[in-house]
């Protein structure tokens, strides 16, 4: 029997007679209050530590595409930091995008693959894009 039917049972019981809790009764009472207790508890950790693993993973990602648009606003750049949810976040870009607008004809290619990674604790998370150079007009 589950546990709700044997509390049922218990409680038709007690409204039929006419004497009251008995120790027994009680004791399970108490009993069943702290499972409930024990079973919620848990549920509220899980969710407490997969709605942290979420919010590394959103961080991770947004330092990742910082790192790249860093990266597209001044080719010189490396790395950087960033802090967010109150953690710091070590961001590395690797990739050459051409700094000047190749020559038409020239056989240079105006775009360049950058590769930003983020870190947090031991957790990382690769971005890759292409950065491109055209020309205007």
């Amino acid at each position: 029997m589950s546990i709700i039917k044997v509390a049922l049972c218990f409680a038709k019981q007690i409204l039929k007679s006419r004497q009251g809790f008995t120790l027994v009764e009680s004791m399970i009472s108490i009993l069943l209050i702290a499972m409930m207790a024990v079973a919620s508890e848990g549920l509220i950790a899980y969710f407490a530590k997969y709605t942290k693993q979420d919010l590394t993973s959103d961080c991770l990602l947004q330092a990742a595409s910082s790192g790249i648009e860093a990266k597209r606003a001044n080719p010189a750049v490396s790395s950087i930091q960033l802090t967010c949810a109150g953690q710091t976040v070590h961001v590395s870009m690797t990739g050459n995008p051409p700094s000047m607008t190749p020559q038409m004809g020239s056989g240079t290619s105006a775009c360049a693959d950058v590769v930003s990674t983020s870190t947090l604790g031991s957790r990382t998370m690769e971005m890759r894009d292409k950065i491109c150079n055209f020309p205007e007009g």
